[in-house]
């Protein structure tokens, strides 16, 4: 009797270990989930803003390049059209 108890004992505690791992396993996974929503919506919010950011840096060139143009003489008309001038 003392012996099965011994083993029923070691039993509930083989259980339990492996009941705390699979716990840990699982909160494992919760964390990488969030981790990996959390990436996903940052990239969804900055990705647009660094695509602007560089839209607007892009204007902001064309146009700094069609004063200069302006600048030394060129017709506006033609100094917007991105003509290359020799």
């Amino acid at each position: 009797m003392q012996q099965d108890s011994q083993e029923s004992v070691e039993r509930l505690g083989q259980q339990a270990l492996k009941v705390q791992q699979a716990t840990l396993d699982l909160w494992d996974q919760w964390v990488r989930l969030g981790l990996a929503a959390q990436m996903a919506w940052l990239d969804l919010w900055v990705r647009p803003a660094l695509q602007a950011s560089e839209a607007f840096r892009d204007q902001r060139d064309r146009q700094a390049r069609v004063d200069r143009l302006v600048r030394r003489g060129i017709p506006a008309p033609l100094a917007r059209q991105g003509l290359r001038v020799l």
